[in-house]
């Protein structure tokens, strides 16, 4: 019944585009349209691709090795092809290199062009259902932030989430801003690129010119901030998710920089009281089937009484804790690698984080908090050695004084004279990786309800809009040319958290289909 639709849809938005121009060759969707291998058929392995259409071991064997260029493996993938009722090529390429199945890989082991392979392949395998290929692109882009390839094709599965959310505009400005991103390397021939476009372009005109009539307004709420939560990650996972993040429902610093954690592991955010756990997180961590819990705090805000509880129901946990919420942020940052770029934020207000928190996470940035007017010891001790080319410091000196923001290598402030201001001028400064495609709206004095939504919010980049009654004028002013863009409002908690009335008035969302 689901692919009756989806080509019934097809049918009706190829008629649409011949009526707006006879001209116009209907066309299914970006990414089975955009069949740019044609330009490769010079390359044997390509042409072997096309004409098998299947995954065998010397198309895996080529696709695994690192001696080739990542332009041709797209161009193997690409030549493989779809079907309508789908395949399998993402699985069997795995169970040939890996001898496992795609959820029992160590994801953030693989490089970047192994991950680009196997997700490309999963969203020609299923293009009705490309958030989870997307997802591993994302990882794959952040793996290696310069390719071209790797950009384009990614812009590609984010046309395909947009398309079938009927946000025709997002096809074209998603690829837009690859074309426009010059620190990118064009590791692809220009007749490929040409291919893409010819079909991306289609969509170009359709940004915010029209009114936004077709978006969808999802509330993620339940009876308290602890449901809440498992409601968000229902939500974001359907399925199952090995790890999940547990953090205070509480006490909000400790769990200010769990985002880019959350991201790492694809991992939602739950909450828990100090002592107990309530039973919503409890169901949602075992119908998840989650096999191990980052515990995000010390035994002063979540006791070892939870350690133990997670212990009977089978699950193992890691406890990430530091001696204060900067030392804690220093342990979570100490589980993402080495970076080279880092977020900075005021450990004393959790709106500021959060801000930056979906757009850090898609990078791979850590998020440091700090005081006003020092650096703990913790953090200058963690900032020894590191080659850090950019240090995005969230707000003026009243917020981090000079003192503290001159001890962090290149540093950059994102400036803005209340939490508002701060949070538009945040999404501003990424408004190139931002995916507006969905939005998430929080409360900007309620943090548990927020909290939860960065784990979700960072798998796209998503940006989370900070909103109250003293800021509809503010926000409302920002959105103005960008509510068009976005096909799904998520917002983050019930009607006490955030009122009908302050999203009426500052995303003038009066005629959008509310699904809850």
């Amino acid at each position: 019944m689901h692919i009756k639709k989806y080509i019934f849809s097809l049918f009706i938005m190829g008629a649409m585009f011949f009526l707006m121009s006879p001209t116009t060759v209907f066309a299914d969707s970006p990414v089975t349209s955009t069949d740019f291998y044609k330009t490769y058929t010079d390359v044997s392995i390509v042409k072997i691709a096309a004409e098998k259409g299947t995954v065998d071991q010397q198309i895996a064997d080529y696709l695994h090795s690192s001696k080739n260029p990542i332009d041709v493996k797209a161009a193997v993938v690409n030549a493989l092809g779809w079907k309508i009722d789908g395949k399998n090529n993402a699985e069997d390429y795995v169970k040939l290199v890996y001898s496992k199945n795609i959820y029992e890989l160590d994801i953030d082991s693989l490089s970047g062009d192994e991950i680009f392979c196997i997700s490309y392949m999963m969203a020609l395998d299923d293009y009705f259902h490309v958030d989870k290929a997307l997802t591993l692109m994302d990882k794959a882009y952040e793996k290696n932030n310069t390719s071209f390839t790797i950009a384009i094709i990614r812009s590609v599965l984010k046309g395909q989430t947009a398309l079938d959310n009927g946000n025709w505009g997002m096809v074209w400005f998603n690829t837009e801003n690859v074309l426009n991103d010059k620190t990118l390397v064009k590791d692809m021939k220009q007749e490929a690129i040409d291919n893409i476009l010819a079909y991306m372009k289609l969509y170009d005109g359709y940004i915010t010119d029209k009114p936004n009539t077709k978006a969808v307004l999802n509330r993620l709420s339940g009876n308290d901030r602890y449901s809440t939560a498992a409601e968000v990650s229902k939500y974001g996972w359907s399925d199952q998710a090995k790890y999940a993040i547990l953090a205070s429902g509480n006490s909000f610093p400790d769990a200010l920089s769990a985002a880019p954690l959350a991201k790492k592991y694809d991992a939602p955010i739950l909450l828990t009281d100090k002592d107990k756990m309530p039973e919503a997180t409890i169901s949602e961590l075992k119908r998840l089937q989650v096999k191990s819990v980052y515990i995000v705090g010390g035994t002063g805000v979540i006791s070892s009484n939870i350690d133990n509880e997670l212990s009977k129901i089978g699950i193992s946990c890691i406890r990430l804790q530091g001696k204060d919420r900067y030392e804690t942020s220093v342990k979570i940052a100490e589980q993402l690698g080495t970076p080279t770029e880092l977020a900075v934020a005021t450990g004393d207000d959790y709106s500021d984080a959060l801000s930056i928190a979906p757009f850090a996470a898609n990078k791979g940035m850590p998020i440091l908090l700090v005081p006003k007017d020092n650096v703990p010891d913790s953090i200058k001790a963690y900032l020894a050695n590191k080659n850090i080319k950019k240090t995005y410091i969230v707000g003026n000196c009243e917020i981090i004084s000079d003192n503290v923001g001159n001890q962090f290598p290149n540093g950059y402030r994102i400036l803005g004279s209340t939490k508002y201001a701060r949070n538009q001028a945040v999404i501003s400064e990424f408004s190139k990786d931002a995916d507006w495609n969905t939005v998430f709206i929080s409360s900007g004095e309620n943090f548990p309800d927020a909290l939860s939504g960065t784990a979700i919010a960072a798998r796209s980049a998503s940006p989370v809009i900070l909103v109250s009654s003293d800021s509809s004028i503010l926000v409302n002013t920002y959105m103005k040319n960008k509510t068009s863009l976005v096909s799904k409002f998520n917002v983050l908690g019930g009607e006490s958290v955030v009122p009908s009335s302050i999203l009426n008035s500052v995303f003038s969302l009066g005629n959008i289909i509310k699904n809850k």
